[in-house]
């Protein structure tokens, strides 16, 4: 075992292609600078482990590796998978969580801490695991421990990203590849300051929703449909074919989008943003007032292109703007939006 063993995991930005990791739709996320750090040492005072965060004032002993449904299910979550995986027994330890990243504003937080867990454990019991190993077992944590019930997205924009390259994902297949963002704009993340947390809102009720327009419209996911049918309209309830209206085209975009990103066609990628945010607040209906404010804002300053990112319910948005530009928009939105913040 190692004296103190340190892991890292990235939090990201989906630049497009929301709510369709889930759905075996294409996905665009960028991972971003802002981290989460997980420290593990020898604990020299209890034989259990205690865990404490620069984020909050509590420290937590934990003498059971069982759900306390808070922020440290993801940690207990990921010892617990890991001493099955790896037949250990991981006990005795301090585990210290160190944040840049903000936490519950749709910047993937959640896989950010499962990752630097995980990682951090591999290192302190100097176990192996590869990439793969490491986004299947941070997805297993994520959803069938703390109940959290996203796609592989996260995960792997957090353990395959990087901070110069979106990740265009298949998630029906995993086939990625990373393409180069613009030279000469900038994707700015700007916080509405309401804080959401996905499994308290009704994120796993979309989710079903789309699970059961899939299975009315005989297909094994959303994702595989290129248009809704007539046929498919009289099968599906009002909430289903709004979900399946965002999923299939936003799908579309998602695709048009890395060509975009390919040809440096930044203005088409930015219609393509507004465009997805539109669809995620009138039929997959996950945006707020705060969220619809700051995208209106954003664009009328002239951005390329602005939308939510992350699942909704607050958050983050994320705008495409000109990069001599950034500290003009800044300006504008504390001028009209004083309560927000910029990652």
């Amino acid at each position: 075992m190692n004296a103190i063993s340190i892991g890292e995991g990235f939090g990201r930005v989906n630049l497009i292609g929301e709510h369709l990791d889930y759905n075996g739709g294409h996905v665009m996320p960028l991972q971003i600078k802002n981290s989460i750090i997980c420290e593990i040492s020898k604990n020299k005072n209890t034989d259990y482990i205690s865990i404490v965060s620069d984020k909050y004032k509590d420290s937590f002993i934990v003498k059971k590796l069982e759900k306390r449904h808070d922020w440290t299910d993801f940690i207990i979550g990921s010892c617990l998978f890991f001493e099955q995986k790896f037949k250990v027994k991981v006990t005795n330890i301090s585990i210290n969580i160190k944040s840049s990243l903000p936490l519950g504003i749709g910047l993937s937080s959640s896989a950010a801490i499962t990752v630097s867990t995980i990682k951090s454990l591999v290192k302190y019991f100097q176990r192996v695991i590869s990439n793969k190993e490491l986004i299947d077992l941070a997805y297993d944590i994520e959803n069938n421990f703390v109940g959290v019930g996203g796609g592989i997205m996260d995960q792997f924009v957090s353990v395959l990203g990087n901070q110069n390259e979106a990740l265009f994902l298949n998630t029906a297949n995993r086939n990625y590849e990373l393409i180069p963002i613009f030279k000469d704009y900038k994707f700015v993340i700007i916080d509405s300051n309401t804080q959401r947390i996905l499994s308290d809102s009704n994120f796993n009720q979309k989710k079903e929703l789309c699970y059961s327009a899939a299975k009315n419209m005989n297909v094994e996911n959303l994702c595989v449909k290129s248009k809704i049918g007539e046929h498919d309209i009289q099968s599906l309830s009002d909430d289903e074919l709004g979900v399946s209206k965002h999923v299939i085209e936003e799908n579309i975009r998602v695709v048009k989008a890395a060509q975009f990103l390919k040809s440096n066609g930044a203005e088409e990628f930015g219609k393509l943003m507004t465009e997805s945010h539109m669809s995620l607040s009138k039929y997959y209906k996950v945006s707020t007032l705060e969220l619809d404010k700051l995208v209106d804002l954003a664009n009328s300053f002239g951005a390329l292109g602005s939308k939510l990112t992350g699942a909704g319910f607050g958050g983050a948005i994320v705008t495409l703007v000109k990069k001599e530009l950034v500290e003009e928009l800044k300006k504008y939105i504390l001028d009209n939006y004083p309560n927000a913040k910029f990652i």
